[in-house]
């Protein structure tokens, strides 16, 4: 088994055995789909069979993920967990968000007006803000922010502690029982020190916001407004729910997010025609004089199609394992209990049925006679079935608001010297692209006195 999130590696053990791919290590089964119809087959059609997760001892027990958002065991906790997220990120509910996005967004304006080589940087730190504030209520500072640095740390240990192969101790069950100062019980050393590290991260902005709280200084937020719900008062999980809960939503709009903007501005400084496609759509319907908003969405529909392009040519987050609760039976195959089926997105990504020519970079496969078989890949990469993010609503308008002002104030250019960039990513759960750098100009004067006027009006 290779270590890591290897979808191209089992996209290409299917062209030899099939889309559906089989194999086993001590202890535990793997079924790998990479067809994105038997992936709805299963997680969709069958969701209450295919909707728990595998035992990662390393993550689950050591480390203590079981009782976080992405790993808890399907069941009560999970629902109650979902009930939640959605109350707050639903259609109806989303537009509350609207002014939020559009002040950050504003702000990433102006970071990368003011020093566009640090673009990485400012992409998380916009993704972190959004986020945090949603959340918790509570303001970022910049990149050196606690709530940054953590975020950064948080999508690190949790892609360290849940690799697949990485940990023995997932496979061989009597590694459980090795003390910890045994030699060759280093892991368990390691866990005990990622653990604290991991429950101090939904676990110190719920006590910052509690304190705000008690001094009647908190903002309007999903912790507050579940805090402060009657209905929820008597429940004895209720601050432990909260914190979970909240903690999903801060982590998963944060390393997926950041890494969705690097990899716009990627793929925008590598095919400048999508980009001045893009930008023409953006200049017929905002004009010079404002920038896009969220109701300006219905009539950008290449934007949006550039959008789903950016997660169709790379999937950012693949091979995260649902479990089989009972023992089932799909196309004549015995799919055993417990064991680990996995959707490879990245093969989804690559199905010359749904997009021909997958490897090219092309948003009109989405609006000319080749969306019938296009699937949006919105629909694979933000999960499947009763696993799939609940906050997609939320993340699509942020998403939106961000693509389109970068693009109508900015054009994003190769650099005049060094490496030249290219579409090549690491190898994590979350996966981003390899350092590059580009140049990020402003369109005109013009779009420089937008950004300035705008957050001056703004501060004013």
């Amino acid at each position: 088994m290779p270590v890591g999130w290897t979808g191209k590696h089992y996209f290409d053990v299917s062209k030899i055995y099939g889309p559906m791919v089989y194999f086993r290590v001590p202890g535990r089964q793997f079924i790998i789909l990479n067809n994105y119809d038997d992936a709805v087959n299963l997680f969709e059609k069958r969701g209450a069979l295919y909707s728990d997760r595998p035992t990662l001892y390393m993550a689950h027990e050591l480390v203590g993920r079981k009782v976080t958002v992405l790993f808890t065991p399907y069941g009560e906790r999970l629902r109650r967990y979902r009930r939640l997220i959605t109350a707050a990120t639903h259609p109806r509910a989303a537009p509350r968000q609207w002014p939020l996005h559009e002040q950050e967004t504003l702000n990433l304006l102006g970071r990368l007006l003011a020093t566009p080589e640090a673009f990485l940087d400012h992409l998380h730190t916009h993704s972190v803000t959004v986020s945090v504030k949603t959340v918790y209520g509570l303001t970022v500072a910049g990149k050196d922010d606690l709530y940054a640095i953590r975020a950064k740390q948080f999508a690190n240990l949790t892609n360290m502690s849940s690799q697949p192969g990485r940990w023995l101790v997932d496979s061989f069950r009597w590694m459980r029982y090795i003390p910890a100062w045994v030699p060759g019980a280093r892991f368990k050393r390691i866990a005990k020190v990622w653990k604290a590290e991991l429950e101090a991260f939904s676990r110190v902005p719920m006590q910052a916001v509690k304190q705000k709280l008690r001094e009647g200084t908190a903002e309007p937020c999903f912790v507050v407004d579940q805090l402060e719900d009657p209905e929820f008062a008597s429940d004895p999980l209720r601050d432990e729910l909260i914190e979970h809960a909240a903690g999903g939503m801060y982590s998963g709009g944060i390393d997926s997010t950041a890494s969705l903007f690097q990899i716009f501005v990627l793929c925008m400084t590598l095919f400048r025609d999508a980009q001045k496609k893009a930008q023409a759509e953006i200049d017929r319907v905002v004009g010079p004089d404002r920038l896009p908003n969220m109701h300006d969405a219905p009539q950008m529909p290449y934007v949006e199609a550039l959008i789903k392009e950016v997660h169709r040519i790379h999937p950012i987050v693949n091979l995260i394992p649902h479990a089989t609760l009972t023992e089932d039976e799909y196309k004549g195959y015995t799919i055993p209990a417990g064991a680990s089926v996995i959707a490879n997105t990245w093969a989804f990504s690559r199905d010359e049925n749904m997009y021909p020519d997958a490897e090219r970079f092309d948003p009109d496969r989405f609006l000319d006679a080749r969306a019938v078989n296009a699937v949006d890949p919105r629909n694979y990469t933000f999960g499947m079935g009763r696993r799939r993010c609940p906050g997609t609503t939320l993340t699509e308008s942020f998403t939106f608001l961000a693509v389109a002002s970068m693009l109508a104030v900015f054009d994003f250019e190769m650099p005049l010297e060094g490496p030249q960039p290219e579409l090549k990513f690491d190898d994590a759960l979350t996966s981003h692209p390899l350092p590059f750098t580009c140049r990020i100009l402003p369109r005109s004067a013009a779009a420089v006195v937008l950004i300035n006027q705008q957050r001056a009006s703004q501060h004013a």
